[in-house]
């Protein structure tokens, strides 16, 4: 019983990691802005598999996990690019790539916690999108701003579209039960 809270604070562990991440980057602390993204992706990985795994899912954790992720994989990734990378725009299409970018990272979610459970996803899942934007911030100074752009741009509607992704997730002992007829 005294594990039954060990995933939601590590859903914790995830925001507090994902706001770390966006006060770094008000720093300008580029490098360890992109680390707290990917300390957020191991505390979202372990956050659910250990929910399943202890037969602890629950709709709080659920909705607690997307609100986190909304900051670490949506507005912190996005955030860290428009200052590092799009420091000499003029600040209104980085702001709107920001924007646009925690938006549809935003839908996903939704449409996500709506959804029952399947072997796929439907759309670019929000980490992928947001862990894979804070990678290549590693490259800031290989790749130009309008590569940078585009790459926002194109995860944003993947984040959105119906196309499906594999799931890395092992399907949960609840339901493994329903499905077994137990």
């Amino acid at each position: 019983m005294r594990l039954r809270w060990t995933p939601s604070l590590l859903t914790a562990c995830n925001l507090a990691a994902g706001v770390c991440s966006v006060l770094a980057v008000s720093r300008s602390w580029y490098v360890l802005a992109a680390l707290l993204i990917f300390a957020s992706m191991l505390f979202d990985l372990f956050d659910g598999y250990i929910a399943r795994r202890i037969g602890v899912e629950a709709e709080f954790g659920k909705q607690l996990d997307s609100l986190a992720d909304i900051v670490s994989f949506g507005l912190a990734p996005s955030f860290l690019i428009n200052v590092s990378i799009f420091h000499d725009w003029n600040g209104v299409l980085g702001g709107l790539l920001v924007i646009f970018f925690t938006l549809c990272g935003a839908f996903r979610l939704a449409r996500f916690n709506l959804s029952s459970f399947s072997k796929t996803f439907t759309g670019l899942p929000i980490t992928a999108a947001g862990s894979l934007l804070a990678l290549l911030s590693l490259a800031e100074h290989r790749l130009t701003d309008s590569f940078f752009a585009a790459v926002m741009l194109v995860f944003s509607l993947l984040m959105i579209s119906r196309l499906p992704f594999p799931s890395i997730k092992k399907e949960s002992a609840a339901y493994q039960n329903h499905k077994h007829g137990k």
